[in-house]
């Protein structure tokens, strides 16, 4: 890990991760729908995105989300995705806009990624970068940033977004951030 964390940015595949769910509990709720944007070298590279079966979904958590039951009816079952999803981002460093406190638990959990991953949090890049402001949601920080994006709480497009703020963090401080270690949460 120790040799990991020395390595050049330039080096690393990253998997920036979005998750959109039926509720905050990574143990008693469901994944309804994920995606990773693979970046490398200050570029993206590849896209992965799927909605998941499950039966039920919220009320509430369709409000957030716009995903309902009938989109999710003929979705694959969360075995095919975990297995897409392990393969899309094998050998990658996650990336997220909160993932340590949302998306990991739920990745732990659902799709078996190990406890103790090591993580890029946007969150917390910008709380360290934007220290002045007060909102650090990913559609503040990305409007902060010059990133035009209409849609929100779709896991392909957050994922995208948070992407582009991930890369331009990394072009801000590129003096300051050249290896692993310098971004991990």
């Amino acid at each position: 890990m120790k040799r990991l964390l020395n390595t050049s940015l330039k080096e690393i595949d990253f998997a920036v991760v979005d998750l959109e769910t039926t509720g905050f509990s990574s143990i008693r709720d469901s994944v309804v729908e994920v995606a990773a944007v693979k970046v490398k070298n200050g570029r993206i590279k590849d896209k992965f995105q799927s909605l998941i079966y499950t039966d039920y979904i919220p009320y509430y958590a369709t409000r957030v989300h716009g995903i309902d039951i009938d989109m999710v009816s003929d979705a694959p079952s969360l075995n095919t995705v975990r297995n897409n999803f392990r393969e899309f981002t094998q050998g990658c460093i996650l990336v997220g806009h909160n993932i340590k406190s949302f998306d990991l638990p739920f990745l732990i959990n659902a799709f078996d990624v190990e406890d103790g991953a090591c993580c890029v949090d946007t969150l917390k890049i910008s709380r360290c970068l934007f220290s002045g402001h007060r909102s650090h949601k990913l559609q503040a920080v990305a409007r902060r940033l010059g990133i035009d994006s209409e849609k929100y709480h779709r896991a392909l497009d957050d994922a995208m977004v948070t992407a582009q703020v991930f890369l331009e963090f990394l072009n801000i401080e590129k003096k300051k951030f050249r290896i692993l270690k310098d971004i991990v949460a």
